[in-house]
């Protein structure tokens, strides 16, 4: 199949995933159609996750989904976080009207959302959720449809507690909703950087259709990013308010002409506007030529969603362009001078994981060739040994350091690149001559005195923090003097 036509079928399901998850407002069977959303990061600076699932909550419940079958998993700190400028809200739009948090029904939140939660809710597990808890509960002859939004890497998603989601785990988790026949067709809409490289077991006969907003060797693009596209009511809030993917299916199916609209038309919408990353699709096709009026309810026949930048920002990045635009933002010397050491944190941070994974590629290459260090950071090798791969990206979580408080691990939203790397060596392991073990002792001796380093850092930070506020010309003016533009990567 060609690239056009796997993202034209990619955009299809754009319309099929609330499709094959909704039902129009006067359906005579409203628990047919079911819908699981999990936003799996935490803190204002993940702003964008949590509007997108509000946004995709609302989404399902114009389509005709009654609340009791409607879960939503997320932190929910952001719309009341102190650093929010409209307190109490979440808007997933440029200048947006619609504050999607209003009417938006968290049934977990906080500390109660991990990984482990979500796959007992998808495979109905009443067991492993907190009591009257609810989980999907939908049947052979039902339509179920899941939303993931968060970061990722190649073979993991995150979560804001606990450790991550690791492909092996979703497989078998989808694997289990097949033997329990839990539903007709199943449409899995996962926004993340390499969401491409979750799915690679997904077959053309199981009944489920999964979308990924990249492909499993890029990152996904935040959208309606500062410092100029972040406004609501004439008010910049500092942080991105969307994902680009996300925006593109759901502004496109609140603004679809369902008299008039096929599905390969609103596929070339999405697929026009997704336009930083490559879209990818995997699995069951055959339930995919239905008209767009079948399936969706849309606000505003004949619109059409801009495929304009919009403040488009990689995510890999967005901490940086974040801390960034806020020292530039910062008006009084104390601000401006704690801006800039946040800045230099976020900097920092990012540098010494870079350091952290070259420590490790270059001990595990010690008995290999002079060309092993930089092939082992360029490969782009397919996820194939999974328990290897769990393992490596287990100790990182467990034994590496938090870069933030938001972070639920050793892993954050920059170094989950790495993710790849981990990859390599687990199928480069006799090409290297190390055994996996070998691999965890050297992943752990390199994340421990990382650990170790950035203990020392943060001890420093926090004296910065208390100096800044009795010598504030003097630091202020060594803001100044220290001065230098980030260089992003896009």
């Amino acid at each position: 199949m060609t690239y056009s036509k796997v993202v034209r079928c990619v955009f299809a399901i754009s319309s099929l995933s609330l499709a094959a998850a909704v039902e129009s407002e006067v359906s005579e069977i409203p628990e047919s159609r079911w819908a699981v959303i999990a936003a799996g990061s935490a803190g204002f600076m993940n702003y964008r996750h949590q509007a997108d699932a509000c946004h995709a909550y609302h989404v399902m419940r114009k389509s005709g989904i009654p609340p009791s079958n409607i879960i939503l998993m997320m932190e929910d700190d952001a719309a009341n976080s102190n650093e929010n400028k409209l307190k109490g809200t979440l808007f997933n739009k440029l200048n947006g009207t619609t504050d999607v948090y209003k009417g938006c029904q968290v049934d977990y939140r906080g500390k109660q959302v991990t990984a482990e939660l979500f796959l007992n809710v998808i495979t109905g597990n009443t067991s492993g959720v907190p009591a009257g808890g609810k989980v999907l509960k939908s049947t052979a002859s039902d339509r179920v449809f899941l939303n993931f939004v968060d970061h990722g890497g190649v073979g993991l998603v995150s979560f804001p507690h606990g450790p991550f989601l690791h492909a092996m785990a979703l497989h078998k988790a989808l694997t289990a909703m097949k033997q329990k026949k839990m539903y007709k067709e199943l449409v899995f809409y996962m926004e993340a950087c390499e969401s491409g490289s979750m799915f690679p077991q997904l077959s053309p006969k199981d009944g489920i259709y999964a979308v990924t907003a990249a492909n499993a060797r890029e990152s996904s693009w935040g959208y309606y990013c500062m410092p100029k596209d972040d406004v609501v009511n004439g008010i910049h809030l500092g942080t991105c308010l969307g994902d680009l993917f996300s925006i593109a299916w759901m502004e496109d199916s609140d603004m679809a002409n369902l008299g008039a609209e096929t599905l390969g038309e609103q596929f070339k919408k999405v697929k026009a506007r997704t336009n930083k990353s490559h879209v990818m699709s995997f699995g069951d096709t055959s339930f995919l030529a239905e008209p767009i009026g079948n399936f969706e309810e849309g606000e505003v026949p004949g619109a059409s969603a801009s495929a304009g930048d919009n403040g488009a920002i990689g995510v890999r990045d967005i901490s940086l362009h974040t801390a960034w635009h806020r020292w530039e933002a910062a008006r009084s010397p104390k601000d401006k001078a704690l801006a800039w050491q946040e800045y230099q944190r976020v900097k920092d941070a990012r540098t010494a994981d870079e350091a952290l994974f070259e420590e490790v590629v270059q001990e595990a290459c010690l008995l290999s060739g002079p060309s092993c260090v930089a092939d082992i950071q360029a490969r782009q090798e397919d996820l194939k040994d999974m328990e290897c791969h769990y393992n490596l990206a287990l100790a990182v979580h467990s034994h590496c350091p938090r870069r933030s408080d938001h972070d639920a691990g050793g892993w954050n939203g920059f170094n989950m690149k790495f993710s790849r790397t981990l990859a390599n060596l687990c199928e480069e392991q006799q090409h290297l001559k190390k055994t996996e073990e070998e691999l965890l002792e050297i992943l752990e001796r390199a994340c421990k005195k990382s650990s170790q380093a950035a203990l020392e850092s943060n001890i420093q930070s926090l004296e910065n923090s208390l100096w800044i506020g009795g010598v504030l010309d003097r630091h202020a003016g060594s803001v100044a003097a220290e001065f230098e533009e980030p260089q992003f990567v896009v």
